[in-house]
């Protein structure tokens, strides 16, 4: 059973309370533990107006409405590829994402100490599953495990909701290794099989605002020169349910986008609790994410399946700092001049696929250890070495900075 309560985007926690408990209410939900683990969506350092990460306000007003139905301990947890891999990029994410204020919110204005872990060092136990032995979180066994994502398309998996939302819950490494299909199966398989092993017992999509087509985050450097490729959808809504499964299929079926084209997910029948909004899909459906993405009138980037996410940040942060520093910007546009078109590669495709890319004429570069010896079949091309690169070792390679 589902429910969809409505939220206008709160601008605090207090302004989320009531939507959070009319959830909780229609749903009949208490958790199974005075201890709550929620693991929200927050991949990047971008504001809640940007609707990559899940509202930090919301999961203040799930707090509150939580503590109302005697939960007493509080940890928000999350494992961002590009930004748990040392402090001084977490706590950055925490600053600029705007969980650390919601945080201290809570303590100074409502007197709840909650505490926000970095899962790529939280302690871990051993789950069996398909392909051998995963360790996820312990927090998953210890506390009442609330999974908390974002309405969003993603250009690998089609959509990235609750089921999703649960790679978040693995070690860098996983992360990477659930891309590469080597260690484990596809991208697609390995999602569904982690879904297996590990459920919340309520999992919520915050689509008070939520982003359509090439997402799962933006890009300033697109958006400031090929506008248009991802778009901020303001649904005013949260979904809410205690099977992870139904509830993405509300979302897919809100979004516009068939169960059958998400591979990750099987269709399941949905029911509706009383007093919910009615499921009514939005209009216009969601627009879908492409694999080619026009960064500036010259400048291509593929993010395949088998890129992770690692090096999709720091391919990101790269171009955030160009965009940001003059000189840098200079540099990049005198680079796309002399070169006509670049087209940008990220993740260890089949050469096939990147033949058809290069019959475009453009200048490549591979971004990533992984596509290495892709890089060497191809004469003239740039790589960019590093799993994932280091966006200033990157920048200096890609604009030549040393020469």
């Amino acid at each position: 059973m589902i429910t969809i309560v409505p939220l206008v985007p709160p601008r605090s926690s207090i302004d989320a309370k009531d939507a959070m408990k009319a959830l909780l209410d229609q749903l009949a939900y208490k958790p199974s533990k005075p201890k709550v683990f929620i693991k929200p969506n927050i991949v990047d350092a971008l504001g809640a107006g940007d609707a990559v990460d899940v509202d930090p306000a919301v999961i203040g007003g799930l707090v509150l409405a939580l503590k109302e139905r005697g939960a007493e301990e509080f940890v928000i947890g999350e494992g961002s590829a590009y930004f748990s891999n040392d402090e001084k990029n977490w706590k950055r994410l925490l600053e600029e994402s705007g969980y650390e204020a919601m945080v201290k919110e809570l303590d100074e204005k409502h007197g709840i100490k909650t505490t926000i872990v970095n899962l790529e060092t939280a302690s871990r136990e051993e789950y069996a599953w398909k392909y051998g032995v995963l360790k996820l979180p312990s927090l998953c066994k210890t506390h009442a495990y609330i999974n908390v994502a974002k309405m969003k398309t993603h250009l690998h998996t089609m959509v990235t909701l609750v089921t999703k939302n649960q790679k978040g819950l693995l070690l860098l490494a996983d992360k990477k290794a659930f891309h590469l299909s080597k260690k484990y199966g596809n991208l697609h398989e390995n999602i569904k099989e982690l879904g297996s092993i590990m459920k919340p017992e309520l999992a919520i999509i915050d689509a008070t605002r939520a982003l359509e087509g090439s997402g799962p985050t933006q890009d300033p450097i697109s958006t400031m020169f090929a506008p248009g490729q991802t778009k901020v959808r303001r649904l005013k809504i949260c979904i809410g349910g205690m099977d992870m499964t139904e509830v993405d299929n509300a979302a897919c079926q809100i979004m516009g986008i068939p169960v059958d084209e998400v591979k990750h997910l099987a269709k399941v029948k949905i029911s509706v609790a009383k007093g919910s909004q009615p499921l009514i899909p939005a209009s216009p459906p969601f627009a879908r994410p492409k694999i080619e993405i026009q960064m500036t009138e010259k400048f291509y980037r593929h993010v395949f399946e088998e890129a992770c996410t690692g090096c999709q940040m720091g391919m990101s942060r790269m171009l955030r700092k160009i965009m940001a520093l003059p000189e840098l910007r200079e540099r990049f546009l005198k680079f796309q001049t002399r070169h006509g078109r670049i087209d940008l590669i990220l993740g260890n495709v089949q050469k096939e696929k990147v033949d058809e890319i290069a019959k475009k004429g453009g200048k490549l570069v591979f971004f990533g250890n992984c596509t290495k010896k892709l890089s060497e079949l191809f004469s003239g091309s740039i790589h960019v070495p590093g799993c994932s690169p280091d966006h200033n070792d990157a920048i200096h390679i890609l604009l030549d900075l040393n020469a």
